[in-house]
Order: C-alpha cells, then sequence, then structure tokens
C-alpha cells in the first residue's frame, strides 16, 4: 500500500468510526483549561523514539548519540507558513502572556525524531529569548491534504490525561474539541479556503508515513546508528532500556548505507548484466581494420644510379 491509499484509509476508518462512549446527560460542557510550563520543566521531560518502523519484511532501530541536536531535524512552522502536504504534529500555545499562537513541525516518519510536541516546545524561541511562561492549550497531530485539514488531539504527553474519559465528562470532551477545531480554523484559515475537520485517529503511523531508504539515509548523514533485523520481536528486544540482548543474539546487523537497494540488503553486489556473453562486440573487429594500401606502393624508393 502507497503512502496516498495509506493516508485516505486512514482518513475514511476515522470519519466512519466516531469515538463510541456511553451516552452521559452532560450533553454541555467547558472545554479544557490551558496548563501552565516553564521551560524548565519542558527540558526535564524525557521523551523516547523506540519504534521499530519497516521496510518490507525488514525492521530498523534507529539510535542517535546524545550529542546530537534532534530538534533541528525539522524546522519549526508557524500559523503564518503556508503548510505543504503532509502529516504534521502542531501545538496552540501562549508565551509570556501573549495571544495564543500555532507551531508546527512536519513528521518525516513514524519515528518522530525532532517532531515530538515537547521538541515544538524546546525549540520556540521568544522575541526577548526568555521564556518562562507557557500556557499551552491543545497539542495534536494534523493531515493537510488539499484543502482539507484534519487534525486530533492525540499527545501522549500534554493531553492524554487532560482529556481522560474516565476524568473528564463528555460534555467537556466535546466542548474541547469544538474550542480546537475553532482555534484552528482562526490561525490558519485566513482565507475561508480551508475545511477543518476533527478525526479520533492517529496520522503517525507505520501505514500513514511509510519508512523509505531516502529516510534511512537522512537519518544516516544526521549521525544515526541503523540496525536491521528480520522480526519486529527482535528489534523491539533490542530497543529495550533495560538490559536488551546483544545484536548477535537478536540476529541482527548494522547497516551501511551503501549496502542498501530498496530499503533492504542487495542480493548480489554484481548487476544481472555485468557478466555478458561476449567480452568482443559485435563487429568490434571491423572489417578492414587493415587498411587496404596501407602500405603504399613505392614508400620504398629504388635508389637512383649514380
Amino acid at each position: 500500500m502507497n503512502a496516498s491509499r495509506a493516508v485516505e484509509k486512514t482518513i475514511n476508518v476515522a470519519l466512519s468510526n466516531p469515538l463510541k462512549r456511553k451516552r452521559s446527560s452532560a450533553d454541555e460542557g467547558k472545554p479544557i483549561s490551558p496548563i501552565g510550563l516553564t521551560r524548565e520543566e519542558i527540558a526535564s521531560q524525557r521523551f523516547t523514539h523506540k519504534q521499530c518502523a519497516y521496510i518490507g519484511d525488514e525492521y530498523y532501530s534507529i539510535k542517535f548519540n546524545s550529542g546530537i541536536n534532534l530538534y533541528e531535524i525539522a524546522p519549526i512552522l508557524t500559523q503564518d507558513n503556508v503548510l505543504d502536504d503532509g502529516i504534521y504534529t502542531w501545538v496552540i500555545l501562549s508565551l509570556n502572556k501573549e495571544s495564543p499562537r500555532m507551531y508546527f513541525k512536519k513528521t518525516l516518519t513514524s519515528y518522530e525524531f525532532g517532531t515530538k510536541h515537547q521538541q515544538i516546545l524546546h525549540s520556540i524561541s521568544c522575541a526577548n529569548g526568555i521564556c518562562n511562561d507557557y500556557n499551552l492549550y491543545y497539542a495534536g497531530e494534523l493531515l493537510k491534504k488539499g484543502n482539507n485539514i484534519y487534525f486530533n488531539l492525540e499527545s501522549g504527553t500534554y493531553m492524554k490525561e487532560r482529556l481522560n474519559p474516565k476524568k473528564k465528562t463528555l460534555g467537556t470532551i466535546k466542548a474541547s474539541k469544538i474550542n480546537a477545531r475553532d482555534m484552528i480554523n482562526d490561525r490558519i484559515n485566513k482565507t475561508g479556503e480551508l475545511t477543518i475537520e476533527e478525526v479520533d485517529k492517529s496520522f503517525i503511523t507505520h501505514e500513514g508515513i511509510p519508512l523509505t531508504p531516502n529516510d534511512l539515509k537522512i537519518y544516516s548523514d544526521l549521525g544515526a546508528k541503523i540496525y536491521k533485523f528480520n522480526s519486529a520481536k527482535n528489534c523491539a528486544d533490542f530497543n529495550k532500556r533495560k538490559n536488551p540482548p546483544t545484536l548477535q543474539e537478536l540476529g541482527g546487523e548494522r547497516v551501511e548505507l551503501s549496502s542498501l537497494r530498496s530499503g533492504g540488503k542487495r542480493k548480489s553486489t554484481k548487476r544481472k548484466s555485468t557478466k555478458r556473453k561476449s567480452t568482443k562486440r559485435k563487429g568490434t573487429k571491423r572489417k578492414g581494420t587493415k587498411r587496404k594500401g596501407t602500405k603504399r606502393k613505392g614508400t620504398k624508393r629504388k635508389q637512383k644510379r649514380v
């Protein structure tokens, strides 16, 4: 399944299967309030990249050294930018009690290197260089396709507990989604050409953003170490934080980008047609290569008698 079909399937499933919850008498409610954060709190929040994306039947674990600046992998975008088609992570945030603005990062793969919500917040700078007063309204994922904008409120760090159906009424959850849609519309739909819709489905999946050999090359160029496994389980075991099995025990191997072709290791280093049937081309020996008359008549002159 190619990327565009996978995205269309994601949208169709999301729109045809709205979130099912028991009806509540709380049909009306107030949206959730923004949460206050400091830069120190944002910097102290931990995040991990443990996913194992795949190409065909091969699974890849990607590891960056601690010195790599993952924040710079994807540039920070704002509500003033024109978004290309694609999948983004986003937040609506007020800095230093100013009017809330919307920020984005375009997601390259389902690994989300440099594009997690915490990394968006960390990448934002203030006019005076000091960002100590963050008020986060909403965070989630966004899919732009033409003039259609689909968004969700998927963020394990900033939204999961705030919209937990066990802790919030149906009215509050519904009001929050409506409020988020209105805030998005006010910030990016200034011409009125966009259709904005909320869906209860994640866009950042292996199917929604398939991994490609070019993605691996980008990560490698940024200093990543890439490991390949023949099963999802072996790849996941390798990513365990505590006492992971060794690469050899899991039958994995370090990937050298020069060996990649269509996402896997080449079966043969020789091309199919490297061995020719005949080393001599047909007709390489031209007729008459020894030119007729190369030995000129009379080149050896008769000596004149004295």
